[in-house]
């Protein structure tokens, strides 16, 4: 009996052999793809610090935010009168620009602050967000310039 012969006879069954490790070769593909998916990405080293972040974190982040009562992207707060600047502040590497600003006012808050003059805020080559300006304290009054 020859190949050809052979091949003829079995022609079913190697044609289901044939779908069949087609089937299966998709379904280790579709596998690989759903434990791709379960990993977080991964993130660039200088990004690690923000990566796992609680819910207690970001609740205290929110908390401290919420201290500063005002906010400007001038050197002056309209309404207040600047009462003292404690220094230039920056965060780096959050998801959205609002993350950043509140990451921003939060550590601002930290430092004694209750507003941020020079406010500004960008978005990296790598696509996350940065944030800085000035922490300052400030009082309600029409005078807007420094002591």
């Amino acid at each position: 009996m020859d190949i050809g012969n052979w091949l003829r006879s079995h022609q079913l069954e190697l044609g289901i052999a044939v779908v069949v490790l087609l089937a299966l070769a998709m379904l280790q593909r579709l596998w690989r793809g759903m434990r791709r998916r379960r990993k977080p990405a991964p993130l660039h080293p200088k990004l690690q610090p923000y990566a796992g972040r609680t819910d207690a974190d970001i609740a205290s982040e929110q908390f401290d935010a919420s201290q500063i009562m005002a906010t400007s992207s001038t050197p002056s707060v309209v309404g207040y009168q600047l009462i003292k600047q404690i220094e230039a502040v920056f965060v780096e590497g959050h998801r959205t620009p609002n993350e950043a600003v509140t990451g921003l006012k939060a550590l601002a808050a930290r430092k004694g602050a209750n507003a941020i003059v020079n406010l500004s805020q960008s978005r990296t080559a790598g696509g996350r967000c940065t944030a800085q300006g000035d922490a300052v304290v400030v009082k309600p009054g029409g005078d807007t310039k420094p002591d």
